[in-house]
């Protein structure tokens, strides 16, 4: 399989471990798999689904069963942490989430066992001052905030597993 799509894989087993898994991502991964050729049982369940009518919960369902038919493990917590934080602060960085979603989404340094829980109180900090000082919407201050606090968490997973 593809190296690319084993990570989206293993980020989005890693977000339904911790929090919900995302129905659309885990459709699009899925028809994502059947291109690539992967086509077992569980991949086309889950391709077949409708994206909107999925729920987070049976999304994590499908996903797990993709994962056991493939032979893959559910990641350890620590290893949920690191996967959902990098993903996050590459799509912060991309943006390919507004900053909005991205300060929340990085709560996730908090999670019991997390590599990265000294900087909870940064992200706490930020989510915050985007909720009680600029009533949910980003300014220019807070997403150069934002970024640079992306890529310290990946510059410090990057040194914690160097490739």
């Amino acid at each position: 399989m593809d190296e690319g799509l084993l990570r989206r894989l293993r980020v989005e087993l890693a977000r339904a471990l911790l929090d919900d898994a995302d129905p659309h991502n885990a459709v699009m991964l899925a028809c994502d798999l059947l291109v690539a050729g992967v086509d077992g049982d569980a991949v086309v369940a889950l391709a077949a689904e409708s994206a909107r009518a999925l729920t987070p919960h049976d999304a994590g369902r499908r996903l797990a069963a993709v994962a056991a038919e493939l032979g893959l493990c559910e990641p350890d917590l620590p290893t949920a942490v690191e996967l959902v934080a990098a993903d996050t602060c590459e799509r912060i960085l991309d943006r390919t989430i507004p900053a909005e979603v991205g300060a929340h989404r990085l709560y996730v340094v908090g999670h019991a066992g997390s590599p990265l829980n000294d900087l909870l109180p940064a992200v706490s900090a930020m989510a915050g001052r985007l909720e009680d000082e600029l009533g949910g919407r980003a300014d220019h201050d807070l997403r150069t905030g934002l970024a640079a606090l992306a890529r310290t968490v990946l510059n410090r997973l990057a040194a914690a597993c160097p490739d």
